[in-house]
Order: structure tokens, then sequence, then C-alpha cells
């Protein structure tokens, strides 16, 4: 009976910290599959081949790239025609969609509000906190963004922020000569402080 309690409270736990993993940066490819469930690729490096010469195709520093002008975008940039502005409602299913279907996005304008987080003093995301989330970062339902401005008087999971960019794909290159896996991000043409947080707890 004690074994039976053991084995059920383990099990409990195990299913409570699932979402809540902490995950620094956009390394970690996830995808989504039918079923709703979520299948993780491993972040570590794949074990080398005998001939390096022939799988080796990225720096052999550890990088990522970012393809994009934010300052010659957000000077033919239209704030007037936003293709998609993420509500409250389907906050969630909206990520999960660009993810899942990112051709479908890619160099659409956007509108998305939520805290701003900060990860490896590095990545800056946009996002709020959910019950599940297929993509998560620390428990929140979120999407990385790249910014050319100053965001140092904003605090990591404390401050609401508006991002109004472009839906774009970079790549991340692992380092030692490893081919680079996409990853995607919003440009940022414009990153405001609001004055009061918003509803900071999605449901769908």
């Amino acid at each position: 009976m004690k074994k039976t309690v053991f084995v059920l409270l383990c099990l409990l736990l195990s299913l409570t910290t699932a979402c809540g993993r902490q995950k620094d940066d956009h390394s970690a490819a996830v995808t989504v599959q039918d079923s709703g469930q979520q299948t993780e690729t491993a972040s570590e490096a794949p074990a080398p081949s005998s001939s390096t010469s022939e799988t080796a195709s990225g720096p052999q520093a550890a990088s990522d790239d970012y393809p994009c002008n934010i300052a010659a975008d957000r000077a033919t940039f239209d704030d007037q025609k936003i293709d998609i502005t993420v509500g409250d409602k389907l906050y969630m299913a909206q990520i999960n969609d660009w993810y899942t279907n990112f051709s479908d996005y890619d160099g659409k304008s956007v509108v998305i509000e939520g805290y701003y987080m900060v990860f490896n003093d590095k990545y800056t995301f946009v996002g709020r906190k959910g019950p599940v989330c297929p993509y998560c970062t620390g428990g929140y339902v979120n999407f990385e963004f790249k910014s050319d401005q100053n965001l140092s008087a904003l605090v990591s999971e404390s401050s609401w922020i508006r991002v109004t960019g472009i839906l774009r794909q970079g790549t991340m290159y692992p380092g030692n000569g490893q081919p680079g896996q996409p990853f995607y991000y919003i440009e940022a043409i414009q990153v405001e402080k609001r004055p009061e947080v918003g509803i900071d707890t999605i449901t769908n």
C-alpha cells in the first residue's frame, strides 16, 4: 500500500512540473503533433560521423542569425495595416499555430501584448502565463522578438509590453560545424511599455 502511494505521488509531481520547465533560449526546438502532444528534440549535439568534412556546414562557434534590417524595415512599416492582432482570447492557440504552420505567417505584421521576458541575458520574449503550453518557457506561453531598442528600463516578467513587428524565421547554429536549425521570432519595429498589466493568465 505504501509503495502504491509513493508511486502515485511521484507521478503527480512529474506531471505538475512538466510545463513549468525553464528553457533559457530558442535552441530546443518543439513541434506540436496533431494529437496536441509535444515532442521536444534534444538540444544536445548529435554524435559526429567519422568524416567531419561531410557534415560540417555551419560555423565553429555557436551563433544565432536574425535575418532582418530593423531600421530599414521601420522606415517602410505601416502600423495602420496590421495583419494579425493577438487578443486575450485564443492567445495560446495563435502562438502555437505560428510554430506549427509558420510558412502561413512568414513576413506578416503582428501586434501582441504580454510580459517582457529575458533569458540568458540575451533572448527576449513577450508572453503570458498559461495553464498548459505546447511551447512553454518557464510556465509562460510566449514568443521571441528581436529589437534594436534600449530595453534596459524593462523588468523581466514584470513589465507589460506591446510588440509591433514582422514574423520572421532565423537560424540557430549549435557550433562545431553543425548545420543550422530554424527558429521563429518577431522583428520588433516597436516595443512599448504599457501603463497597466493586461490579462496576464490566458486559458486558450
